[in-house]
């Protein structure tokens, strides 16, 4: 904190779950953390879903301080986190603070069905490694990236920042720019409403596929009255 010039840090968060160490163990030096003054939050990163609850329900149980966020991969082209995360999030009002919202730069339009030769996306491994963001189905959601930019007078990362922003549960995205102009660009996400017909068209192209158990749940479940 000193080589930082601060007094306390804001937000601290743990980046993975660590297999070696009691995550009860971890909490409560958490705790120390916060109760010292040291820290004002905690949050996660790159939890499943069961290991953010556990942590949570450890927490309550305990007394020691709760994870107020997590920071997971998410984007229109990743969205794994809808299986449970996000419904888990929203159900604890734990706030999600993606990185990579842009795809590793896939979502900014620069790139084609072309194997690029510089960039993010060049890398052989990690998660956007080109083989992993090089599907027909990313190419889809990208091509209407584009079309809605279009129409809308905006550039491509500020489509997908914005889909982004108006969805429910997400505190804030974490993007990274290289240059003060790409900067500029992605903070033009803010500030306008994306019509709700054209986040619909994002949302339903980009959603993941209907498998179990939420297409059993969503059939026999009642709605409230």
């Amino acid at each position: 904190m000193k080589r930082l010039q601060t007094d306390y840090i804001d937000l601290y968060q743990v980046h993975v779950w660590d297999q070696a160490t009691p995550i009860e163990e971890t909490l409560r030096a958490l705790d120390d953390l916060v109760t010292s003054g040291k820290v004002r939050y905690i949050g996660c990163s790159n939890f499943f879903a069961w290991q953010l609850m556990k942590s949570l329900a450890l927490s309550d149980v305990n007394r020691y301080v709760r994870f107020i966020s997590i920071q997971p991969q998410y984007s229109l082209v990743s969205r794994q986190m809808d299986r449970e995360m996000i419904s888990l999030c929203l159900e604890e009002k734990v706030g999600i603070v993606p990185w990579a919202p842009l795809g590793g730069g896939f979502l900014t339009g620069r790139y084609n069905r072309e194997m690029p030769t510089e960039g993010r996306l060049t890398s052989k491994v990690g998660e956007s490694a080109w083989d992993n963001r090089a599907s027909d189905h990313n190419f889809a959601i990208l091509e209407a990236v584009l079309e809605i930019a279009k129409q809308l007078d905006k550039a491509p990362a500020q489509v997908a920042l914005r889909w982004l922003l108006q969805k429910e549960g997400i505190t804030s995205p974490i993007f990274g720019a290289r240059t003060l102009d790409q900067f500029e660009q992605n903070m033009g996400a803010v500030d306008w409403e994306m019509p709700s017909g054209l986040w619909d068209k994002l949302d339903e192209i980009s959603a993941l596929p209907d498998d179990y158990p939420n297409r059993f749940i969503t059939k026999f479940q009642r709605p409230l009255k």
